[in-house]
């Protein structure tokens, strides 16, 4: 029997007085797994490898000489910075006028803890769990802007996916699930980069302003703006169009900066030194512009000299990573990708080397790095891709755990 109006391929076959021989074999079929739209199963593969990456923590945590040192995984989610963090979303930026050696707390951008404070007002969040969730949900949006930037760029599920996936096992991508404010700047970039690709100029200059309240590494999307409005400028130019149509990427090129410039004035009034932050960043946590020489300096040294496994870890994580910069520069993207990309590498190359160890982190924003090796990926079948991830999210949540607790606390 079928619908009014509609006759089935059984009907048919009963018409004409034969058996319909797939009659059996679909009425005890199992019905197919629905398919994932892309934007969902992107963020299905990091919520997965995310998951994966707490296990593995967790196994390694109770071994070993990880065992050792006493850490819990508690202790390490809610460790590093995220003290700083937690310490402005519950009680602001406190200082003692004068006090310029005390003002670390400043290097630490407001944008992680206001998000933490938003959260923390609800019923039994402790601003630590407030942090988690923060963390969390922007690693999910993260996840979603990266697979809607990939299909954008390459129209290939497949690609996009993987560029999801390697960006959720690159070196020190542990920091991604730890209360940190590289998941949130890192789902600001890739929304703003989206809005810059379908020219939502006033969207993306409010995504970028916010980031700029999150990681000094705004920086780079404030030249991938500058770059694409100056291209739309000398593109609309000769075409003499009229006022509503530039307006809004001039708009947005004023937009942008006014994130990060309003937080450097507020500590320059502050502290009482226009240029307050930048001072705190040297003489506290001893981390300056120096062209690089610092970070050369390292390199050489570390097969030099007597190397240590965790500097020569760090250097080749490092070189990987300025070695992947050139190749992505063969992708044919817009410009102000490419301008991007460059700007988060040279912010983490010119920056001294003080913090070496961090440096695999400054680069987690420069995820259009997947790229290239996504493409060279693709080909490949998924029984293949799967362990292979699976082997790569146990060695970056090793090499994360071992830089932090292993390494930095013995140097």
């Amino acid at each position: 029997m079928s619908l009014p109006g509609i006759t089935s391929d059984t009907d048919a076959a009963a018409a004409r007085g034969r058996p319909d021989p797939d009659s059996a074999a679909r009425r005890w079929s199992v019905p197919a797994p629905p398919r994932f739209s892309p934007p969902v199963a992107g963020v299905v593969i990091y919520a997965g490898i995310r998951l994966l990456s707490l296990v593995v923590t967790v196994f390694l945590l109770r071994h070993g000489t990880f065992r050792q040192r006493g850490v819990t995984l508690a202790q390490w989610v809610t460790g590093g910075d995220g003290g700083y963090y937690r310490t402005i979303a519950a009680h602001g930026y406190q200082y003692q006028p004068g006090q310029l050696a005390h003002a670390g707390v400043f290097s630490f951008l407001p944008g992680y803890p206001a998000a933490i404070d938003s959260l923390a007002w609800l019923p039994g969040a402790s601003i630590a769990l407030a942090g988690l969730a923060v963390t969390v949900l922007a690693g999910l949006a993260a996840a979603w802007g990266l697979v809607a930037l990939g299909l954008k760029l390459t129209a290939d599920p497949r690609i996009s996916l993987l560029m999801v996936a390697l960006w959720a096992v690159a070196p020190s991508s542990v920091v991604l699930s730890r209360e940190h404010a590289e998941a949130l700047f890192c789902a600001l970039a890739a929304w703003a980069l989206v809005a810059l690709l379908y020219q939502r100029w006033l969207t993306a200059g409010a995504l970028v302003a916010l980031a700029g309240t999150v990681r000094s590494t705004a920086l780079a999307l404030i030249a991938a703006v500058a770059v694409a409005v100056l291209t739309a400028l000398i593109q609309a130019g000769p075409a003499r169009h009229r006022i509503a149509v530039w307006w809004r990427p001039v708009a947005a090129l004023l937009l942008a900066p006014l994130g990060l410039l309003g937080y450097l004035a507020y500590v320059a009034v502050v502290t009482r030194r226009l240029d307050g932050w930048f001072w705190i960043e040297k003489h506290v946590f001893h981390m300056s512009f120096d062209w690089g020489t610092s970070t050369v300096r390292v390199i050489s040294r570390t097969f030099l000299d007597a190397p240590t496994v965790a500097r020569v870890l760090v250097v080749l994580a490092f070189l990987a990573a300025l070695g992947l910069t050139a190749w992505s520069l063969t992708e044919r993207v817009p410009v102000y990708l490419h301008a991007y990309t460059v700007v988060v590498a040279l912010m983490a190359f010119t920056t001294s080397a003080n913090w070496m160890s961090s440096k695999p982190r400054f680069i987690l924003p420069a995820f259009l790095l997947a790229l290239p090796i996504a493409r060279l990926l693709a080909p490949l079948r998924t029984s293949v891709l799967i362990p292979l991830l699976a082997v790569l999210t146990v060695a970056s949540s090793w090499f994360g755990l071992y830089l932090v607790i292993i390494a930095r606390q013995a140097s």
